[in-house]
């Protein structure tokens, strides 16, 4: 069967709607999604939201709605604050410092990006490292090793 407007099932959905609407009114102004309110009545959110309107109750700013939808963990609460030059040189050198330490955990099968979340460095300026010191480089997890590798 298709979802036509003629469509007995949503004409049915609609009615059932329509006659309900005391409760979809309570639980809309008890600050549940639109969304989620059409979905339990098998009608469009789109169309639940002009029959609020039409029957009278105020409509939720967007930013109001948009708070509703997102969990509080992702919601962007400013820029973290950037390393001072100083401070990336001084996390490079202790890296470069603890060349012998560094190399034994890659070769013992610790990631680069492991390596440079630990040291607070890039993960590129971790692989030239690497590549500097003439240590043999594993390839990336899932990808076959690249002709002419050392691996």
């Amino acid at each position: 069967m298709t979802n036509t407007p003629d469509s007995p099932s949503r004409e049915a959905a609609q009615a059932a709607a329509r006659a309900d609407s005391d409760a979809i009114i309570r639980r809309y102004q008890a600050r549940e999604p639109v969304s989620r309110i059409a979905a339990d009545y098998h009608v469009t959110a789109n169309w639940l939201g002009l029959r609020l309107i039409e029957w009278g109750v105020p409509r939720r700013h967007r930013h109001e709605a948009h708070a509703l939808r997102r969990p509080a963990g992702h919601v962007f609460r400013g820029r973290t604050r950037r390393r001072s030059t100083a401070e990336v040189r001084a996390a490079q050198a202790q890296f470069t410092g603890d060349q012998a330490n560094v190399t034994a955990r890659y070769l013992a099968g610790t990631s680069i990006t492991s390596l440079a979340r630990e040291y607070q460095v890039s993960p590129v300026w971790v692989t030239e490292r690497l590549d500097d010191w003439n240590v043999p480089r594993r390839p990336a997890p899932g990808r076959p090793p690249t002709p002419g590798s050392d691996t």
